[in-house]
């Protein structure tokens, strides 16, 4: 039930990026540990148990809850000020032909704002990249 409302209200965006990394432990600590996010996410992460607080310039400021997370796999996070039951995951998929990894981004926004969604995940998966990854 929860489900419905949030498609309701919000729009699913999954998007989908190469990697230039094959190491899992490399990438696992670029989206699971505050570090790692604050090497390409945001300008500063930091954690507490639970929940992580992400910093953008000097007065922007965002908390989200861990929710759910597979070591190696993936990390859901849920911003607090966001609609109840509404995430933003990060998975890494691993292509058995090639060998290449792939994360696999879904986040959910206000209806008629995919493409600005789809710009801030690209440019913060450039930032990442700039990392090696």
């Amino acid at each position: 039930m929860a489900n419905d409302k949030i498609s309701n209200a919000m729009s699913k965006v999954v998007l989908e990026y190469q990697l230039n990394s094959t190491s899992v432990p490399m990438i696992w600590d670029s989206i699971a540990t505050a570090p790692g996010l604050a090497a390409w996410f945001a300008d500063n992460v930091t954690q507490n148990d639970k929940t992580f607080t992400f910093f953008w310039g000097k007065h922007e400021r965002r908390t989200a809850d861990l929710v759910n997370c597979r070591q190696n796999t993936y990390v859901r996070f849920h911003w607090e000020d966001e609609v109840p039951g509404s995430y933003f995951e990060i998975r890494i998929i691993r292509n058995e032909l090639t060998g290449t990894f792939l994360l696999e981004v879904t986040d959910f926004t206000e209806p008629g704002d995919e493409e600005d969604i789809r710009s801030l995940w690209d440019t913060s998966i450039e930032n990442l990249h700039r990392c090696g990854l």
